[in-house]
């Protein structure tokens, strides 16, 4: 009898083998619900190209490579010993410069030693020389390239700006070369976004004659940790204070997504659902910046009158060690800036935010203050009405100025 060990297992197939890894596209018959296939075709195929066309897509939609970027240059050859020319230049959203290199259907095998060639030059390029870019790309001033920036980053200066470089490849395919320096660099430089391949697919429906471009990010390659589910780390403390070695970049990376970046960002949730549509701000931080001994956050507007930044409101977060309980507190402020309203603290009366709350000038901040171990959900709740209430009675009396002075000037 033959014993278990040696049974004869079935050969199972390996389901991986089976399995497309190319972009599909279907379209839906909304009658009958069946799916048909929509067939994949070349850039070349269909006479795109890569300046005329491709390019001038990712330029006025950047979204287009998956993330939030602030194209603030075409073209590029501002090199001091070398007349090279990148594709596109971009900020993304922790100020890292980004080199955008774009290709139709075929990468070729040294995309990305081009690419890296370009990020090597950028490597020491001031705030200064970035809102230049910007301004010369956009044909504006270089104050409305600067408050661009500043609605971009979600911050009140520019310190975040070029404290790294990264580099992104778009094209219909890639080669074995390129994706595989990609991977390496990648690892080596523990920064899994250090070089992004982004897949740009077209399609063509025959039946509508219309065509389709399916962008999908290939490298990196999501992990593994991003689709399970495991027991949650314990929170360090939090505190404000940041070493002065501390780099901008590892700043940004810590604070994206701490305890007190996820509490601000639940307080302007609950300010922006509680206003009225006419007051309420629709842009916010992606997360709290650093000063010397408080973290802030703010608020703002990109409608008229309040487009480029002209108006925020901010929180001041400070927190101070008393007989081993943490005290929380929060100062609320606002800043104005319009060069066409001179004289503003003068012209704006004392505003009473509450009975025993007035505001003096445009410096001037409330005080909300919160004694405990936790940002808990009262102190939220608090900080949220106070700012809310705040921001309803400062908008309309800076409306007032600027529709008099409008006036006045007409």
């Amino acid at each position: 009898m033959a014993g278990l060990g040696s049974r004869e297992r079935p050969q199972r197939c390996n389901a991986w083998e089976n399995m497309s890894a190319e972009p599909q596209l279907f379209r839906i018959n909304p009658e009958n619900r069946e799916s048909e296939k929509i067939a994949e075709v070349e850039f070349a195929s269909l006479g795109f190209q890569e300046r005329r066309d491709i390019q001038e897509w990712v330029a006025a939609n950047p979204g287009i490579l998956g993330e939030d970027l602030l194209i603030i240059g075409k073209e590029f050859s501002g090199f001091d010993r070398t007349d090279e020319r990148l594709d596109l230049l971009a900020v993304d959203a922790d100020g890292k410069l980004v080199v955008i290199e774009l290709k139709r259907d075929d990468s070729g095998s040294d995309a990305h030693w081009q690419a890296i060639k370009y990020a090597s030059y950028l490597q020491r390029a001031s705030a200064d020389d970035i809102v230049r870019m910007l301004t010369d790309f956009e044909a504006q001033s270089e104050e409305d390239a600067v408050d661009k920036l500043l609605q971009h980053l979600g911050a009140d200066d520019l310190s975040a700006l070029n404290n790294d470089q990264r580099i992104i490849l778009a094209s219909h395919r890639f080669a074995p070369e390129v994706t595989s320096a990609a991977l390496w660099l990648n690892e080596k430089a523990a920064d899994d976004t250090l070089l992004t391949c982004v897949q740009l697919t077209p399609f063509r429906d025959e039946e509508s004659c219309s065509l389709y471009v399916q962008t999908n990010t290939i490298i990196p390659v999501p992990g593994i940790d991003d689709y399970v589910i495991g027991i949650r780390d314990r929170p360090d403390e939090i505190r404000p204070l940041v070493s002065k070695g501390a780099k901008v970049s590892q700043t940004i990376a810590k604070n994206k997504n701490d305890e007190v970046s996820v509490f601000l960002r639940g307080v302007a949730d609950r300010v922006i659902s509680g206003l009225s549509d006419k007051h309420k701000p629709d842009r916010k931080s992606r997360w709290a910046g650093t000063h010397s001994n408080f973290r802030y956050y703010k608020m703002w507007y990109s409608r008229p009158h309040w487009g480029n930044y002209k108006l925020a409101f901010m929180i001041n977060l400070y927190s101070e060690s008393v007989e081993e309980s943490d005290t929380w507190m929060a100062h609320l402020g606002f800043r104005f800036r319009d060069s066409g309203i001179e004289k503003l603290e003068e012209e704006i009366a004392r505003f009473q935010v509450y009975e025993d709350q007035w505001l003096n000038d445009p410096w001037d901040e409330l005080l909300v203050t919160s004694r405990g171990n936790n940002l808990d959900e009262s102190f939220a709740c608090t900080l949220a009405e106070t700012l809310a209430r705040f921001i309803d009675v400062v908008t309309p009396r800076i409306e007032e100025i600027i529709d008099g002075g409008n006036d006045e000037g007409s």
